[in-house]
């Protein structure tokens, strides 16, 4: 039940950038969901070195920082490269959208892999 918790709190700038993926652009609320992650990060190496959770994925907290990281420098590299915005391909096929593809799944499997293995490495 908690390990569940953990991969569900972990893994939410990952569903923000699924879902809503605008507010990691914004100013205002990247500000909101950095200090989150901050927060989440503290506390997972809080749980990591106090060792007062049992055997709980509680590395899965490491991994909202992580991701967010990892979405602003794939991010700033599509935006020079390509001088835009990286766009959400989620069931659209129209031409031209191949870049934007391969941001979106090169993006989501490794920020998946790194809420996997954050859990996994810490325990």
């Amino acid at each position: 039940m908690l390990n569940s918790v953990f991969f569900s709190i972990g893994g939410f700038v990952w569903a923000i950038a699924l879902f809503k993926r605008e507010l990691l652009i914004r100013k205002e609320s990247f500000r909101v969901i950095l200090a989150t992650s901050a927060v989440l990060f503290v506390i997972g190496l809080a749980l990591h070195f106090s060792k007062a959770v049992g055997n709980a994925y509680y590395g899965a907290l490491l991994s909202p920082l992580l991701s967010l990281a990892l979405f602003r420098l794939f991010r700033k590299s599509f935006l020079r490269r390509y001088s835009r915005e990286p766009m959400d391909t989620f069931l659209r096929w129209e031409k031209g959208l191949d870049e934007d593809r391969i941001f979106n799944i090169v993006y989501f499997i490794l920020a998946g892999l790194l809420l996997m293995f954050s859990a996994a490495i810490v325990e």
